[in-house]
C-alpha cells in the first residue's frame, strides 16, 4: 500500500521541513527555495508515494529511469542528490535511509498541507520582491561554499510516463502563462541605417563588451580576421587571423578570448586573450585557465573572480550545450544549467551586476526559453518564452530592462526588471539580418543576412542532384510528388506559403493547406502528406492529389516529425509544458491511439509495415513494435552507433533506411542491416534540416550559407 496522499492529487505536500509544491517542482523551507531537476523530482515523488516502506533499487531502475539496467553509480548519485537537495538549516537530519542490501526509505515525515495554509511573505514572489531581490548585493561566497545546494550531476533523465508526473504536468498546464507575447499593437520606430564593416567577405559572430562601446566581429574571405570596432569613433582594429573563432569578454571589457586552431576544422585548439585593443600594438598571450584547457569552450566570459563557459557534448551529445562555472582563484567547476535533451541546450546572452548575474536562453524543439541564475546555477527564474531564438541581447540600465530583436516580427522585444513582466513590442524594421544585437531601445547592431533555405532532389537511381531554388523564395519542408511533381513550403520567418511545382510552373496552394499548417512527412509513395497545425495542434492526413483532409487528430503538444507506411502514423511530438519528447501511433483506419514508453525519441523511420526504428536518446537504435507496444535493441555496425549522436533526422523506404548528418547522408539496406555506404555528401556551407523519401528519390531541405553580407548600425531617425 502507499501513502493516503500523493503528489498525483495533493499540489502541496509537507516534506519534514519542506513544502514540496508538485505544480512548481520546488521545495521551501521559508528561507530556501530550490527547484528540482526533473529526476529528483520523480525520484521524491516515488518516496512519497511510497513513504511507508522500504523501496529497492530494482524499483528505482523499473519505474524511475525505466530501463532494463542503470549502473549502479547513478543510482548513488542520484540519492546523494537528492539527500543535499533537502539538507538545510531547518532539516540538517537523514532524509534518505539507506537499508543494507535491501534499498532505502524516506526517513522524514509527510503530511499533507492544512486546508488553511499559512503564508510566507520571504517565499511569495511578488513582483516588487523580485526587483529588490537584483538591486540587492548578495553574499559574495565562492563556488566551493554554495556548491552544497547547486552543483549538478550529469545524469540520463528519465522518462515522463509515469502517472504522477503526468498529473503535475497537467496541473501545470492549467496556470495562466506569465509569459505570453500578446501584445497590444506595437508602436513604430522609424530607423535609419549606418555601415561599421566594408569588408568583402562574411561578418559572423559579433559580440559586445558588456559597457556595448566595443564590438568583436569574425571575418571570414582568404582567411578568417578578428576585428574590434571602437563603436564611438567607429574606428577598427584587427587582432589577429587564422582558423580563430571567438568566446567572450571580460567583465571590464578590456580583455577579449578567443580560440586559435591548428586546422580550418577546428580540432586541435588553444585558448587566448587579447589586450590593448584599441591600439596598433595588441597583446596576444595564451590562456591558462584550466577550464578551458581541457575542453574549448564555444563562449567563455568573465565575471568577476567567476569564468562562465558554454560547452556542447552535454550527456555525450555533440549539438546539446550546458553552462559550466569555474572559480578563478580555487580552479573548482561545477555545471550550472541542465537543459532538455531534446533541444540544443543553453546560450550565454549577458550578465548583469550586483548581484552578478547570467541570464542565458535554452534552446528547446518548441520554443526559446530566456532564464537568470546566480553564477553558480542558484535561484533560477525563468524570465519569459519566445517560438523564436534571440540568440543575443543586451542589459538597457535606462530601463531596466533584458532587450532582444526578433527578426520575424521585426520588433524590439524587452524583460523589464520593474515589473518582472514582458514589455510592450516596439515596430522596428530593419534589413533581413543572420545576427541582430539591440544596444538599447532605439537602436540595433546586425550583420545582414548571409542565411537560405533551399531544397533539392536526390535521385536514388542517377546519383543526381537537382535544387529547386528560386528567385526570393525559401524554401523548406520539400516532398518529391509521383510524375516529378514537387511540393516545396516558402518559409519567411513566420509566414509560410505552400507552393507545387508542377511542369516547371509554380503554383501557389497556401489557401489549399493553410498558412499556419506545416507538411512534416509522406508516405513512400508520396500518395498521402502528414500536416501539422500549430494553432490548434491538429496533425492531419491528406491526400496528395487536392491537398484535402482524410483524417486529423489532437496531439497533447507540437510536432514536427512523423512517419506514415501502411495504415500508420508514427509522430513524434513535444509536451508543451516540459518540452519532452513523446512517440505516438495513429492508425488511419480506425480510432486506435497507441503512445509508446520509448523514452526522448529524436527521429524515426519505418523498418517495415509494423516495426519503426527510433533514434531515441541512449547508446543503441531501437526497433518498436508499434502492435504489440514492445521495443528491442536493432543491432547495427559500429559506425552507426559513431554517428548516433550527430544525426539530424532518418527517412526510410521500402529497401533502405537513410540517416542524415548535418552535411552526409547514408544509406543503409533493410534486407541487411549491416551493409551500408555514404549515399551522398552536401556542397560546402549547406546544411542538411531534413530528408523525405519516396518513389526513389530524397527530398531534401537545407540551409546555405552566402559569402558577403556586411554590419550595419541602425538608429532612431532625428526629426527633420
Amino acid at each position: 500500500m502507499g501513502s493516503a496522499f500523493s503528489p498525483l492529487r495533493d499540489t502541496v505536500i509537507y516534506v519534514g521541513e519542506w513544502q514540496f509544491n508538485t505544480q512548481q517542482q520546488t521545495i521551501s523551507d521559508g528561507t530556501h527555495k530550490r527547484e528540482l531537476e526533473p529526476l529528483l523530482f520523480k525520484l521524491l515523488c516515488f518516496f512519497i508515494e511510497h513513504n511507508d516502506r522500504i523501496i529497492t533499487r530494482q524499483e528505482l531502475v523499473e519505474n524511475i529511469w525505466q530501463q532494463s539496467f542503470v549502473d549502479d553509480n547513478a543510482i548513488n548519485r542520484a540519492i546523494s542528490e537528492l539527500r543535499k537537495t533537502l539538507k538545510s538549516e531547518k532539516q540538517p537530519g537523514q532524509t534518505i535511509k539507506t537499508h543494507y542490501r535491501k534499498g532505502y526509505s524516506l526517513f522524514i515525515k509527510v503530511k499533507p498541507l492544512e486546508p488553511t495554509p499559512i503564508s510566507d511573505p520571504q517565499i511569495t514572489e511578488d513582483k516588487n520582491t523580485e526587483h529588490k531581490e537584483a538591486e540587492t548585493p548578495v553574499n559574495t561566497t565562492s563556488l566551493n561554499e554554495q556548491k552544497a545546494h547547486s552543483s549538478r550531476w550529469p545524469w540520463p533523465f528519465a522518462a515522463l510516463a509515469l502517472g504522477l508526473l503526468i498529473a503535475a504536468i497537467w496541473l501545470f498546464l492549467q496556470q495562466p502563462k506569465v509569459n505570453d507575447e500578446a501584445q497590444n499593437e506595437a508602436p513604430f520606430l522609424d530607423l535609419q541605417a549606418e555601415t561599421i564593416s566594408w569588408h568583402k567577405g562574411t561578418h559572423y559572430q559579433l559580440l559586445l563588451n558588456h559597457d556595448k562601446t566595443q564590438l568583436a566581429y569574425v571575418l571570414q574571405n582568404d582567411n578568417q580576421h578578428i576585428y574590434v570596432v571602437d563603436l564611438t569613433t567607429k574606428k577598427e582594429y584587427s587582432i589577429t587571423s587564422g582558423a580563430v573563432f571567438l568566446q567572450g569578454w571580460s567583465e571590464d571589457g578590456e580583455r577579449l578570448f578567443y580560440s586559435s586552431c591548428e586546422n580550418s576544422d577546428f580540432n586541435d585548439c588553444s585558448a587566448w586573450q587579447a589586450s590593448n585593443l584599441l591600439s596598433n600594438e595588441v597583446l596576444l598571450k595564451p590562456v591558462t585557465n584550466q577550464s578551458i584547457l581541457n575542453i574549448t569552450p564555444d563562449q567563455y566570459i568573465e565575471i568577476g573572480n567567476t569564468a562562465i563557459t558554454r560547452r556542447n557534448n552535454y550527456r555525450g551529445l555533440t549539438h546539446l550545450s550546458a553552462l559550466y562555472a569555474q572559480d578563478l582563484k580555487t580552479g573548482e567547476e561545477i555545471r550550472i544549467t541542465s537543459p532538455n535533451i531534446t533541444g540544443t541546450g543553453d546560450y550565454i546572452l549577458t550578465t548583469l551586476k550586483n548581484p552578478n548575474r547570467v541570464i542565458f536562453e535554452r534552446h528547446n524543439v518548441g520554443q526559446a526559453e530566456i532564464y537568470i541564475a546566480n553564477l553558480d546555477g542558484s535561484s533560477l527564474k525563468l524570465l519569459t518564452t519566445n517560438e523564436y531564438r534571440a540568440w543575443a541581447a543586451t542589459y538597457d540600465k535606462q530601463t531596466n530592462s533584458l532587450v532582444w530583436y526578433n527578426r520575424g516580427k521585426l520588433t524590439i522585444e524587452s524583460f523589464s526588471f520593474d515589473t518582472m513582466s514582458r514589455g510592450q513590442a516596439i515596430k522596428a524594421p530593419v534589413k533581413r539580418a543572420n545576427y541582430a544585437y539591440p544596444l538599447n531601445k532605439q537602436s540595433v547592431l546586425i550583420s545582414t543576412d548571409l542565411h537560405d533555405s533551399d531544397a533539392a532532389i536526390f535521385d536514388i537511381k542517377s546519383k543526381q542532384m537537382s535544387y529547386i531554388a528560386t528567385a526570393n523564395k525559401h524554401e523548406d519542408d520539400v516532398v518529391a510528388l509521383p510524375n516529378n511533381d514537387v511540393y516545396f513550403a516558402d518559409l519567411e520567418y513566420y509566414k509560410r506559403q505552400h507552393w507545387l511545382r508542377k511542369n516547371n510552373q509554380y503554383i501557389d496552394i497556401t489557401d489549399k493547406i493553410g498558412e499556419d499548417t506545416t507538411i512534416i512527412s509522406a508516405n513512400n509513395d508520396s500518395s498521402q502528406l502528414v500536416s501539422f497545425n500549430k494553432s490548434n495542434q491538429k496533425l492531419s492526413l491528406l491526400n496528395a492529389n487536392d491537398f484535402s483532409e482524410v483524417k486529423h487528430w489532437t496531439l497533447p503538444g507540437n510536432s514536427k516529425l512523423a512517419a506514415v507506411r501502411g495504415n500508420k502514423i508514427a509522430v513524434i511530438f513535444t509536451e508543451l509544458s516540459n518540452q519532452q519528447n513523446q512517440l505516438m501511433i495513429l492508425h488511419t483506419n480506425s480510432d486506435q491511439v497507441v503512445k509508446s514508453t520509448i523514452d526522448t525519441p529524436l527521429a524515426i523511420a519505418w523498418y517495415d509495415d509494423n516495426q519503426l526504428i527510433v533514434h531515441s536518446k541512449y547508446g543503441k537504435y531501437l526497433l518498436l513494435d508499434s502492435d504489440s507496444n514492445t521495443y528491442s535493441e536493432l543491432i547495427t555496425p559500429d559506425k552507426l552507433i559513431e554517428l548516433k549522436p550527430s544525426i539530424i533526422t532518418m527517412t526510410s523506404n521500402h529497401h533502405s533506411l537513410y540517416i542524415a548528418t548535418n552535411n552526409e547522408i547514408y544509406s543503409i539496406d533493410l534486407a541487411n542491416i549491416q551493409d551500408f555506404d555514404l549515399a551522398m555528401k552536401m556542397r560546402p556551407l549547406h546544411y542538411i534540416t531534413h530528408i523525405n523519401a519516396s518513389n526513389d528519390k530524397l527530398a531534401i531541405s537545407l540551409l546555405t550559407a552566402n559569402s558577403q553580407n556586411s554590419i550595419e548600425l541602425y538608429t532612431k531617425k532625428n526629426a527633420e
